[in-house]
């Protein structure tokens, strides 16, 4: 029996990686007749660059750069020939914040440019930027002053790039000499940049905005929008997926070859998923939540889809899971059935993961006749 095992990360616990690896040991312990292939999967939000550079052989770059809100961070981004493969959480994410502190106004994505530069300076003419995880609304403007640009209000005076600033500005002013790299924007929703379903709306308030800030970001973001439109002679605002990371690409796509790529399809194209499900007779996937968001081509829904297309078995694991989302698979598990705080539940992930996989691999060997228990 060839088994497959192309899980997300658990987000707060469990790492793609270390999914894959926990659920594999499972099903070897059960019995040594499985031959297992795991390649961990993403979609562009926590993990996706570490996902890439593993499968693509990358080498990492560690820098120290300006975080959300100033501090320094420990970042890192990978190379692999020409191309730099960034995580915007890396330097510019949620993660590197205590939730008390979330502040959308204050903000930046600088660090993120100062990743994209250092690549840049390297020699790189391609990037692809993972885009989920931030803590920022600031439309992008820390991240394109890290590369150079300038950003002046009516009475000609320079203001430093936040979310705060974009009601502001009236004037771009950009680099002397711009590096001319291509940009693939690596993006796990589809939503606009503005209005009830976009980045201050609805990611405002994940990122600490009160309602107050939401509306001051609503009218900052439409006013860049309407000069990075003027400027570029691109429509913007509509670009599915603009609103991901507080309008983190619409400067991008302005002002670089730069395009918005849905997420899991990326990944999984670069990971050379196809070949790995014709090859399997069943397909494990998985996740922290198994939802009615799974549904919108997060990454275990798009290995469900590309399993199906080749007629394979594909199952879901996820920490908890909800009724909606089980027509897209063959099966969907949670690892919780019982009274167990969310808390709990995240500490224990590994040891519930592997006393499931036992349970699940079982079942397997059963159906297929693969082995004995050990």
């Amino acid at each position: 029996m060839k088994i497959l095992i192309a899980p997300n990360s658990m987000k707060g616990s469990l790492n793609a990686f270390d999914f894959a690896d926990v659920l594999a040991k499972a099903f070897q312990q059960v019995s040594p007749d499985f031959e297992i292939h795991q390649v961990p999967v993403a979609d562009g939000g926590d993990f996706t660059g570490e996902v890439l550079a593993r499968r693509l052989n990358a080498e990492e770059v560690a820098v120290t750069v300006t975080g959300p809100l100033e501090a320094p961070v420990n970042a890192k981004y990978a190379v692999t020939g020409e191309t730099a493969i960034i995580e915007m959480a890396d330097a510019s994410g949620m993660k590197l914040v205590e939730r008390s502190a979330l502040n959308p106004f204050i903000a930046s994505s600088y660090g993120t440019g100062e990743l994209m530069a250092d690549a840049i300076q390297k020699g790189c003419k391609k990037i692809y930027l993972a885009i989920g995880g931030s803590a920022t609304v600031d439309g992008g403007v820390g991240m394109l002053e890290a590369l150079g640009f300038r950003f002046l209000d009516e009475s000609g005076k320079q203001l430093k790039a936040c979310g705060k600033i974009l009601n502001q500005i009236v004037r771009v002013e950009k680099p002397t000499k711009q590096a001319k790299v291509t940009l693939k924007i690596i993006c796990d929703v589809d939503n606009p940049l503005l209005g009830k379903s976009g980045a201050a709306a609805v990611f405002g308030p994940q990122k600490g905005a009160t309602q107050e800030m939401v509306t001051a970001l609503e009218k900052g973001l439409e006013k860049w929008a309407g000069l990075l439109e003027e400027d570029s002679g691109k429509s913007l605002r509509n670009i599915k997926g603009a609103g991901a990371a507080g309008g983190m690409s619409v400067p991008l796509i302005a002002f670089y070859d730069a395009e918005i790529v849905p997420g899991a399809d990326f990944v999984l194209d670069q990971l050379g998923l196809k070949e790995e499900v014709q090859w399997a007779d069943i397909v494990i996937t998985g996740e922290g939540k198994i939802d009615g968001q799974t549904l919108n081509n997060k990454a275990p829904y798009a290995v469900a889809q590309m399993a199906r297309a080749y007629g394979k078995p594909v199952f879901a694991i996820g920490g908890k899971t909800e009724p909606e989302a089980s027509g897209a698979f063959d099966g969907i598990y949670s690892l919780v059935n019982g009274a167990m705080s969310l808390d709990e539940a995240m500490a224990r992930a590994s040891d519930l993961l592997f006393q499931f996989g036992l349970e699940f691999a079982k079942t397997i060997r059963c159906l297929s006749g693969a082995g004995q228990e050990k």
